[in-house]
């Protein structure tokens, strides 16, 4: 995002928009003075919308006539939910289309504009294509066939458009079926799974999964993990004493719109990769919203909503949250110890451009990276050469250089030339070489 690449890089049909809008947004930052990097200013982004849904939620539960009350717990746990948590502090295209799908929520809860409530989820769908399974619901509560007819046409029409254009600006051409292809394009290790049992117990723990995270393993017994476990402790404790007295005896049954909006994603998700926790964030919403308005009216305890927020509070800034943030970033420490041994301009070839290699590469924009989609020896050569007359060596990344090795006349290249030097590194966990040639 921080380089002029050219629009057709920047869109992909899973969420079309995301990477563009945020190329816009960098930049103009850039502009008006402001000085950060690209993954900062998508986290702050994603935090404020993160926020600002939290609100959103408060409201969609006052329109249901939840109490004062209920709505602020309702609107916490939403907010303190791990895999929301989480998220909403990081980069990634979910929270936007989120946010727009309850921006889209409460246009509709209020009865305002059909146009304007299909507009925003319009947007959803063009951050991330699983906001496309809001609109039965959208359509379901929309009575009149006027208004869902308008809701449909300024939801639909939007998307469709972007998604022609977008495919033209990529592709140079327009060609129905290639563009019914791409939409539906995915990652080879994206499957639906028909394998019920399996499916029902990874639906069950990824939906735990959205409330509780953390990894006990990750705790390490400093000041702050005691202090905060043991008020964790406390809070669990007093949940329990009060619960047989102050629990609700009588629930109502949740609204069928909010219903229909669970079952459509949980159906759906029960299928397409059930393994992924973060894609379920879509159905957090209407599932704080069922639990809140089943219990509407009924008398409670006062402090049970408290503590009920109290302990996911807890119980996610001590395992999840708080682990997370002191825990030793390998690929980035190493990323940074990097930055003197690599000079602006210096030549790093890589092969396979891997996750580790996508933090070691962000934080050293000053080397020049060069990826080996085929064996180019020639270009090696020219590379090689221009570095030598800048006093810079080339350095191979471990799998430019067993991608080299593979081929004869590469690893007769490779001899010719020599390894000078070898940057290793490894833990348990991680393993990054990088060969120096001068």
């Amino acid at each position: 995002m921080e380089k002029q690449l050219p629009p057709r890089d920047t869109l992909h049909p899973n969420h079309l928009i995301y990477t563009t809008a945020n190329v816009w947004l960098y930049h103009a930052v850039l502009l008006i003075g402001v000085k950060t990097r690209a993954l900062f200013l998508m986290q702050f982004v994603n935090s404020l919308l993160g926020g600002a849904s939290v609100v959103l939620i408060y409201r969609a539960l006052r329109h249901r006539e939840v109490s004062m009350q209920a709505g602020i717990a309702g609107a916490l746990a939403f907010g303190f939910a791990a895999t929301w948590w989480r998220f909403a502090t990081d980069a990634n295209a979910y929270i936007s289309s989120i946010f727009l799908v309850l921006c889209a929520n409460d246009l509709l809860e209020t009865k305002r504009n059909a146009v304007l409530a299909g507009v925003a989820h319009a947007g959803a769908m063009l951050f991330h294509e699983l906001a496309f399974l809001f609109l039965p619901i959208a359509l379901f509560r929309l009575k009149e066939p006027k208004k869902a007819l308008a809701y449909g046409g300024s939801s639909l029409t939007p998307v469709g458009i972007a998604y022609v254009l977008a495919y033209r600006t990529v592709f140079g051409r327009f060609d129905a079926s290639g563009l019914l292809g791409w939409v539906t394009a995915h990652s080879p290790d994206a499957t639906f799974s028909y394998q019920p049992i399996r499916d029902f117990g990874l639906t069950l723990r990824g939906t735990l999964r959205l409330f509780f995270g953390g990894r006990l393993d990750q705790v390490k017994a400093e000041p702050f993990t005691i202090i905060g476990s043991t008020a964790l402790a406390v809070c669990i404790a007093a949940l329990a004493l009060r619960w047989n007295r102050g629990r609700p005896r009588r629930f109502v049954a949740p609204p069928k719109d909010l219903l229909l909006w669970l079952a459509a994603y949980v159906a759906f998700l029960f299928f397409w990769m059930p393994q992924n926790t973060f894609y379920r964030l879509f159905y957090l919403a209407p599932l704080i919203l069922i639990v809140c308005c089943a219990v509407r009216g009924a008398r409670v305890d006062h402090f049970l909503p408290r503590l009920v927020c109290g302990a996911l509070f807890l119980w996610n800034l001590v395992f999840l949250i708080y682990p997370q943030s002191r825990v030793q970033n390998v690929p980035l420490q190493f990323a940074l110890a990097q930055h003197d041994r690599w000079p602006p301009g210096t030549p790093i070839a890589f092969h396979d451009f891997h996750p580790d290699l996508w933090t070691i590469s962000y934080f050293n924009q000053q080397a020049s990276w060069i990826g080996l989609d085929k064996l180019d020896l020639g270009r090696l050569e020219r590379s090689l050469s221009d570095a030598r007359g800048r006093g810079q060596p080339l350095w191979l990344e471990s799998t430019a250089y067993e991608f080299i090795s593979a081929n004869p006349d590469g690893r007769r290249w490779l001899a010719s030339h020599g390894v000078a030097g070898l940057l290793h590194f490894k833990d348990p966990r991680h393993e990054f070489r990088f060969y120096e040639l001068r």
